[in-house]
């Protein structure tokens, strides 16, 4: 038990930080694609624009993660092409690789998946003003979510939304007639 335990938290792991870079691709490298035809809402499509330096540095720095931004730099994005960006990395590049296609299914259809999701997406707007003030490497991203993730009032909260997730479990809504 305590094996597969760990081999589901290093999973996790991997998928979480997989999630992590797309979202942090998008933040530094997003941009309008002035030369495409306004969409119905007046505005223009977006897409991933990393320069040839930041490939570089992401293939020195980050090489396992370095196929995501391979696949989706010049490509058109939106919430769908960020999913399946997320979805093809795991599936090509984790999934049987580091980690099993079953354990892959479990980590991806799991409570404790998308509570670190929810985490880091809190994180994220909690912390949008200071990241935006200037470029920060992915590294110092995974090391600020960190030192955050692991304060005190994160724990209780993570502690409460893991009760709450158990106790919806254990007592699932009735079917009412009305």
């Amino acid at each position: 038990m305590a094996q597969e335990h760990i081999a589901f938290s290093k999973a996790l792991e991997q998928v979480v930080e997989a999630v992590m870079f797309e979202n942090w691709m998008r933040f530094y490298f997003i941009s309008e694609k002035l030369e495409a035809p306004q969409q119905e809402n007046g505005e223009r499509p977006l897409f991933m624009a990393i320069p040839d330096k930041g490939m570089e540095r992401i293939q020195e720095l980050y090489p396992h993660l370095y196929p995501m931004a391979l696949a989706i730099n010049g490509k058109e994005l939106d919430f769908a092409a960020s999913q399946q960006c997320i979805c093809n990395f795991v599936s090509e590049h984790l999934e049987g690789k580091t980690m099993s296609s079953d354990l892959a299914n479990m980590v991806l259809n799991s409570s404790t998946l998308n509570t670190e999701l929810q985490l880091f997406n809190t994180w994220v707007q909690a912390h949008e003003k200071q990241l935006d003030e200037g470029f920060s490497e992915f590294g110092m991203w995974k090391n600020l979510y960190a030192q955050w993730r692991s304060s005190d009032q994160v724990k209780a909260w993570v502690t409460e939304l893991k009760n709450a997730a158990l106790n919806a479990a254990a007592n699932p809504p009735k079917d009412t007639v009305q």
